[in-house]
């Protein structure tokens, strides 16, 4: 099966320098034809954020509010996640208090 896609002159640049890697969507018109609509992807760290990696993910903190992620794969060996996110989430509490008193 061909598909035919239809991107944009930029895009089709970036494909060209092999510079990055390009995400995006796909809108097909029917089942041989489609458009594609990059996504733009920026992300800066704002004035005053301060973060902590955690083995299993990262914690945030901002003038506006406080993140925290963790991601545990299910495949790993020997892992008890409950005591993965009560130890993380101690170390995370821990970081924010510290940011918090430095405020």
């Amino acid at each position: 099966m061909t598909v035919n896609i239809q991107i944009s002159d930029a895009v089709y640049a970036s494909l060209l320098n092999g510079t990055k890697r390009i995400q995006g969507t796909l809108a097909l018109v029917n089942p041989t034809e489609g458009n594609f609509h990059e996504h733009r992807k920026t992300w800066r760290q704002k004035p005053g954020t301060k973060y902590m990696r955690l083995p299993h993910g990262r914690v945030t903190v901002t003038d506006e509010d406080v993140r925290m992620r963790i991601s545990i794969n299910v495949d790993e060996a020997g892992i008890v996640p409950s005591q993965i996110i009560l130890d993380e989430s101690g170390r995370a509490s821990d970081f924010v208090d510290v940011m918090f008193d430095k405020y």
